[in-house]
């Protein structure tokens, strides 16, 4: 099974003044209550925080699709050779996810229980509050449908129960069919950052495309489907 990546890295960006703040978790755990539901339903998808007993499936995605998810998850490639460092993965996945760093979804079909995919909330920024969505799922267009479906659930996770008010995506040429479903789901495509990434084991500079959904568009997108709704009926 063949899988396609969407660009990951975690770069810092600082003004003139080259003061960085560290990052304040407050603002996530205020609200986020002892009830929160980690586990989000679709159609035809689970989506949960990774487990024991994940790693086979999260290992055998690695090593099925080393070609697809460079340069993207360069980082993940790197960090996961063998079945043990998948294991401790796993566990360190969960362990970002308790203390609301990183929201790394596993993605299932319901039908089957069939490991299809990855998306994840990550680069948290207090200050906005905003977030970057990254994802791989199996191969592209076969699973298109699969992606919008957990791409709008984890739009509606970020922006009603985590209250971000942006969202946004980072594409390159090699996966730009993920900024097409981004704007499928109501991102719109920003500007492009021209050499701005470059893979762990490449020395070709790749320019990088940002799609963003604030929450104002996705107010503007749920009063539609209201009235789309209503006509219908």
């Amino acid at each position: 099974m063949k899988y396609q990546a969407l660009f990951q890295s975690t770069r810092w960006r600082s003004s003139a003044t080259y003061i960085i703040k560290p990052f304040n978790m407050s603002s996530l755990y205020s609200v986020l209550s002892d009830s929160f539901e980690e586990r989000l339903e679709t159609e035809h998808l689970l989506l949960r925080p990774y487990q024991e007993g994940d790693e086979n499936d999260f290992m055998r995605l690695i090593q099925e699709n080393t070609v697809e998810l460079n340069p993207a998850f360069s980082g993940r490639l790197a960090r996961v050779r063998m079945l043990e460092d998948a294991r401790i993965q796993v566990q360190q996945l969960r362990t970002a996810w308790d203390n609301h760093k990183m929201f790394d979804f596993g993605v299932w079909l319901k039908e089957n229980d069939t490991y299809i995919g990855d998306i994840t909330l990550k680069n948290l920024d207090h200050q906005i509050p905003k977030a970057e969505i990254g994802l791989y799922f199996t191969g592209w267009p076969e699973s298109r449908e699969y992606v919008l479906e957990g791409l709008m659930a984890i739009v509606k996770f970020g922006i009603d129960t985590l209250k971000l008010n942006k969202l946004y995506m980072r594409c390159m040429h090699t996966n730009a069919y993920y900024g097409e479903a981004a704007q499928a789901c109501g991102f719109v495509k920003e500007g492009i950052m021209r050499s701005d990434y470059r893979g762990a084991d490449s020395s070709e500079l790749l320019d990088v495309t940002y799609y963003g959904l604030t929450r104002k568009d996705y107010e503007q997108l749920q009063h539609m489907k209201a009235d789309s709704s209503q006509i219908m009926a």
